[in-house]
């Protein structure tokens, strides 16, 4: 046999192994893969009240700051303090759903 023949020979063996070793992996994998699917499902639906509850205490928290801004300008920019205020909470709102 040439030399250049064995090299390819020897390169097909490698990939050869390679491509085993890959579809071990895969099918190792699986399992482990549908597992971590089931609990990040549980772990969100788990986190879907505090989500809410964050929101919420977020829309408060966003319209006493609103408050405060417009008490300390003296009501100058009433206007663009609420604007900016809605388009908090509603960003919030959309959030949450």
């Amino acid at each position: 046999m040439s030399e250049p023949n064995k090299f390819s020979e020897r390169a097909s063996d490698l990939v050869t192994q390679a491509a085993e070793a890959a579809n071990q992996a895969i099918e190792a994998a699986g399992p482990v893969i549908e597992r971590a699917k089931v609990v990040a499902g549980d772990l969100a639906e788990k986190a879907g009240p505090y989500v809410d509850k964050a929101a919420g205490i977020a829309a408060h928290g966003v319209q006493s700051a609103a408050e405060q801004l417009d008490k300390a300008t003296s009501g100058k920019y009433t206007d663009t303090i609420s604007s900016v205020a809605a388009k908090i909470e509603n960003t919030l709102e959309r959030d949450k759903l």
